[in-house]
């Protein structure tokens, strides 16, 4: 049974385009379209009514850890300034029918990309409708990826205001003069807040943004939330608190958490080459399907903390008070089987092995789930009856059903999550004016800006020049016939006097359009300033582009407006014209 909005759902500012548009792989192609051939990697039908009841029903009767885990997410939101309706959410927590439908992401700069919001308010969306169809609790949980390591990927955010592209970074001076990886591998959450390099950011910011009557506001929000000597942890959970005001935050960087999780841990040290063997198998069988295998299995899916002090709750930074420092941050390195049968482990990167004894032995806290993990430690803690994919994540939970299985926690419907391009008015009427859309303007600009300066010639420069090629064509023929019947040595120099007629052309082509297009270089503009805001740096505006420019523009609210603009149904990717 599905369940998807008619097509008459969509409202006049509001297309839909299919997932193939805007480069969605052919798994997650199969995946939205509800293909079979996708479905079968997958525990459950996103698209069925009666799979999505089974789930929560399944993800509620196998909760073990509600209370604690509630205990623990009321004192992180509290610390984040949550309002008491998101206190109430954590509360429902402890309902025995109530279920989590779950998302997560990175902690990029100033809230990360558009998508972040849109994942986070595509929770607070299919958890309403869960609510409605099965009467049970459902509740909006937003995983804060604080312990991933990937500074670089992080610390910068991208905002476009016209034909430019202005890029924000965080800059402390940890990236330069790296060695290796390991010399940077700081788990992001832990990492606290320099006053220079906040100044610096947050200037960046005020001449990165558009121009909006909610400038200000977008600003202010920024700078309550990113403040020296506190963690990026805190300062990423105050911004998106308040961009999605109605979700629950998680941070698993913490002991308590970490213990109830342990059992979990301790037995993919004992069992690791069974996982391996589990993976390696499905992402044979994802392959040998058609698709591809999003995670490249690796023997050990833990990192240990290394040099670590155990993890301090939000607000611990004393809110932002000067001189906080990273003191016991540590570095989040991977283990490596340092031999056959993984009775000791290397810590890569720190040139020392660890007994498994010593692990099993060892303070919870001092590991960290990697990829194929962290899904588990999330169901084992929470009762997740869904989670809200981007299309990276939803192909590696097609890897992860075996996994799953072995470890014997039940897999959650895999929802993915809706996907949009915001036009503003000004680059709708670029669209309008060429009859362009979306997809048109994500590649190389050269084609389509020649196409439309010939278009709007007074001359048919094609036409004319391919009229002028067909006539010399067949005057240089009759020439060559004439050369050839005085004699046979005269064809290397006909030949030539084509070859030689036919570049000539071609070059008065090429500078003829050259003025043309010169002469029409209005269009390149408002093509490069399309393109600056839908597909900047070549990426999808959603994947590239911060969610504080359209808060400048549109205010705070209109987060949640576009998103619920659309139909709750992410077999599409949809163009929103606010």
């Amino acid at each position: 049974m599905t369940d998807r909005p008619a097509p008459a759902a969509l409202g006049p500012d509001v297309r839909a385009l299919p997932p193939a548009a805007v480069g969605a792989s052919a798994l997650f192609q199969a995946y939205a379209a509800g293909d079979e051939a996708a479905l079968r990697f997958y525990r459950w039908n996103p698209w069925s009514r009666a799979d999505r009841a089974e789930a929560a029903q399944i993800a509620a009767q196998r909760a073990r850890h509600r209370h604690a885990v509630a205990d623990v997410l009321a004192e992180q939101n509290a610390a984040w300034g949550a309002a008491p309706e998101v206190l109430a959410l954590v509360r429902r927590l402890r309902d025995p029918e109530s279920v989590a439908v779950v998302t997560g992401q990175q902690l990029g700069l100033f809230a990360g990309p558009l998508y972040t919001v849109y994942k986070a308010r595509t929770a607070v969306r299919l958890a309403e409708r869960l609510e409605r169809e099965t009467g049970r609790p459902a509740v909006p949980v937003f995983w804060l990826a604080d312990e991933d390591h990937d500074f670089a990927e992080i610390h910068r955010a991208a905002f476009a205001d016209g034909p430019d592209v202005r890029t924000v970074t965080y800059e402390d001076g940890r990236l330069a003069g790296l060695r290796s990886a390991h010399d940077n591998a700081v788990p992001v959450g832990r990492i606290v807040l320099t006053e220079p390099a906040v100044a610096d950011a947050l200037r960046g910011l005020e001449a990165a943004l558009p121009a909006g009557p909610h400038r200000a506001e977008a600003l202010a929000l920024a700078r309550a939330a990113y403040v020296p000597g506190r963690t990026m942890r805190d300062a990423f959970a105050r911004l998106l608190r308040a961009l999605v005001p109605d979700v629950v935050l998680m941070s698993v960087d913490d002991a308590r958490l970490k213990a109830l999780a342990a059992p979990l841990v301790r037995r993919e040290l004992s069992e690791w080459p069974e996982t391996l063997a589990a993976l390696e198998a499905r992402s044979a069988d994802l392959v040998a399907a058609g698709f591809h295998a999003q995670v490249a299995p690796s023997p050990v899916n833990l990192f240990w903390l290394e040099d670590a002090a155990p993890p301090r709750p939000p607000g611990s930074e004393d809110d932002g008070a000067p001189g906080a420092t990273e003191e016991g941050a540590g570095r989040r390195l991977a283990l490596d089987p340092a031999e056959t049968g993984g009775t000791a482990f290397e810590v890569r990167g720190a040139g020392r092995t660890l007994a498994l004894d010593a692990l099993l032995d060892a303070e919870p806290w001092r590991f960290s789930p990697n990829v194929v993990l962290r899904p588990l430690v999330q169901d084992v803690l929470l009762p997740t009856a869904a989670y809200v994919a981007g299309p990276g994540e939803a192909a590696y939970f097609a890897q992860l059903g075996p996994v799953y299985e072995r470890f014997g926690v039940p897999m959650p419907v895999v929802e993915p999550r809706l996907s949009l391009t915001v036009v503003e008015p000004s680059v709708a009427k670029v669209l309008d004016r060429y009859g362009l859309d979306v997809a048109d303007l994500s590649g190389d600009l050269a084609a389509l800006w020649r196409r439309l300066a010939l278009e709007a010639s007074d001359a048919d420069l094609d036409g004319v020049f391919a009229d002028a090629r067909a006539r010399l064509s067949g005057v240089l023929t009759d020439l060559e016939a004439v050369a050839l019947n005085v004699g046979g040595e005269l064809s290397g120099a006909a030949g030539a006097a084509r070859a030689a007629v036919d570049h000539a052309v071609d070059r008065l082509e090429t500078k003829t359009v050259r003025v043309e297009k010169r002469a029409h270089a209005d269009i390149r503009a408002r093509l490069e300033r399309g393109q600056a805001a839908l597909w900047p740096g070549g990426a999808l505006q959603e994947r590239a582009l911060g969610p504080l420019g359209v808060v400048a523009r549109h205010g705070v609210g209109a987060l949640a407006d576009l998103v619920g603009a659309v139909p709750l149904d992410a077999s599409a990717h949809y163009v929103v014209r606010p």
